[in-house]
């Protein structure tokens, strides 16, 4: 269950052209090959570590501001879910979890947020070059061979990464609930950064000192016939269209497991 795959919360990034990763994590990067089984995306490999390079090289990728998507908000998640969720996500960033339930134990309701938002993307004419030059090396199995023949590999184009998540909790009534700062701070420790408008609210901000996760990806579906590659396709029922100022992908609307 993603971040911002609860309920009435999964389509947050759909707007934007990008799918969601099921649990935020850092170190996801765009040329990531992922494989569909049962109904989920999961990891298969570097795209370099199946494929040798021809005329053309490996894209490379350039990482910018995500404005756009930097303040954007999850609808309401159900306060036990969404608990559980910002203990895993604080857990990737180094934190400590434990006790953060007691501390959110009036709320009733959980929404996110995440801020200071990069996209990091490679060109996909660079990407359609390298694969059209190159072949598939003699050193990937017959798994990923027979993988590619069926199309079900992906290669990740885009990744967003944030350095910040906020979480604004209510109980009864939709009536915020306040929880306790330096509580909190004590209870993630000194890796992960949390503030407020004061030493209580029903808002905080939790930041990474170390590293940003990745919490959303577009990917294209690679296309073969008779061991070659042809092309790539976006998800079939996909938007194609990119939020403003971002690079062209497609956003799975795929489960995507990292």
């Amino acid at each position: 269950m993603g971040l911002f795959g609860c309920g009435n919360t999964k389509n947050y990034l759909k707007d934007f052209g990008y799918g969601t990763i099921a649990l935020p994590r850092e170190g996801v990067k765009p040329l990531l090959m992922l494989i569909k089984r049962d109904g989920r995306l999961t990891p298969l490999g570097p795209v370099a570590s199946t494929f040798l390079p021809g005329a053309s090289p490996l894209p490379t990728a350039v990482r910018r501001a995500a404005a756009a998507i930097s303040g954007s908000k999850s609808k309401n998640v159900d306060a036990k879910i969404g608990i559980s969720l910002l203990g895993t996500v604080i857990g990737a960033l180094a934190g400590s979890s434990l006790g953060l339930d007691v501390a959110y134990k009036n709320a009733k309701k959980v929404q996110f947020e995440f801020g200071e938002v990069t996209e990091e993307s490679i060109d996909l004419s660079a990407l359609d070059q390298y694969l059209s030059s190159g072949s598939v090396g003699p050193g990937a199995g017959n798994f990923v061979k027979e993988a590619l023949e069926r199309d079900e590999v992906y290669v990740i184009v885009a990744t967003l990464d944030a350095r910040q998540i906020s979480v604004a909790a209510t109980g009864e009534g939709s009536v915020g609930v306040t929880v306790d700062v330096p509580v909190i701070q004590q209870i993630v420790g000194a890796k992960v950064a949390v503030s407020s408008g004061g030493a209580s609210s029903s808002k905080l901000t939790y930041t990474s000192t170390t590293t940003p996760l990745s919490f959303g990806l577009k990917v294209v579906r690679l296309v073969f016939k008779d061991g070659n590659y042809t092309t790539f396709k976006p998800e079939s029922g996909v938007a194609a269209e990119a939020a403003e100022g971002s690079s062209a992908g497609f956003g799975p609307n795929i489960p995507t497991e990292i």
